[in-house]
């Protein structure tokens, strides 16, 4: 091989390594589909109290959303009914249209994740304060415990307007049990008497109602297994 033959090799050789590069790097910078590539978002850490931002990745259910760090975030003082519910489809629809894909801001009471871990927060996007909006519009029960409690006044004003103008969960009137009601203070959940929750329950959570909205404007939500 001739020296200007090497020369030319040696070239033609570097410029493929750079162009290999830049296409790497593209694909880095813009993604496989065009798309600007998303780096994983730290996880996130919680205080009570503080203000956080994050990138919702997608809608689980009406109150569950996966970040873009890949934790789960649970929407505090509140629960949107589970897929055996009535509006469970409905609650879940809104929560898409409320926050995937959006940047949202997340506020922590003194309790911060719950008992599987997952972050526990008041959120807001676009100025919405979507626990909030999903109470008012009848696609959520409040659910208080005593560590979630920060904005329990505005939570229980949406619920009661929602009850009286019968949105969503509450378009159907549902008459009181007999024998009243039993709510666990820990866990913001009420029970028919004869629940097996509610017989199992320890007396110093015990909190007993007569009539089912006496329950609910103590903040307290159905239990998902009894349907009180």
């Amino acid at each position: 091989m001739t020296k200007t033959a090497t020369i030319t090799a040696g070239l033609s050789l570097a410029g493929v390594v750079v162009l290999g590069s830049a296409v790497l790097a593209f694909r880095v910078l813009d993604g496989e589909d065009g798309k600007p590539a998303r780096s994983r978002q730290s996880r996130i850490d919680p205080l009570p109290g503080r203000l956080r931002k994050a990138e919702v990745k997608r809608v689980i259910n009406g109150h569950k959303i996966k970040l873009e760090s890949d934790e789960e975030l649970i929407y505090a003082g509140i629960r949107c009914p589970y897929p055996y519910e009535p509006m469970f489809e409905e609650a879940k629809r809104r929560n898409i249209e409320l926050v995937e894909g959006k940047t949202i801001r997340m506020r922590f009471d003194k309790e911060t994740r719950d008992r599987k871990g997952r972050l526990l927060a008041y959120v807001t996007a676009g100025g919405t304060f979507v626990n909030e909006t999903l109470v008012r519009e009848g696609l959520a029960y409040v659910r208080l415990t005593p560590d979630t409690r920060r904005y329990a006044d505005e939570l229980l004003a949406a619920q009661a307007q929602a009850r009286q103008q019968e949105r969503g969960l509450w378009q159907r009137h549902v008459k009181d049990v007999r024998g009243g009601y039993v709510a666990d203070s820990k866990y913001g959940n009420f029970h028919k008497m004869s629940c097996e929750q509610a017989v199992n329950m320890k007396t110093e959570r015990r909190v007993t109602f007569k009539a089912r909205d006496d329950v609910l404007d103590g903040g307290f939500a159905p239990c998902t297994k009894c349907r009180p």
